[in-house]
């Protein structure tokens, strides 16, 4: 969504079949709380840098993911 009078305005909305989201803090931090054990694709999406996915394991011990976005060098 986006407004017609200030275009720094503007939304994004997803639909989930599931309950298991969220959103970025704002020191760019996230935690999804009860996801169940096991293997998952993750996503982390930038309007204007893109997408970035990875593989994470959710158990104990399992894997932290970063995710970086940078702007290019040019």
């Amino acid at each position: 969504m986006k407004c017609d009078v200030h275009p720094w305005m503007g939304m994004h909305i997803a639909a989930f079949n599931h309950p298991f989201f969220t959103v970025t803090g704002d020191e760019g931090t996230f935690e999804i709380k009860g996801l169940p054990r096991g293997k998952y694709v993750v996503e982390a999406w930038h309007e204007k840098f893109g997408q970035m996915t990875a593989t994470v394991d959710a158990s104990p011990g399992g894997t932290v993911q970063d995710f970086t976005f940078e702007p290019d060098k040019k």
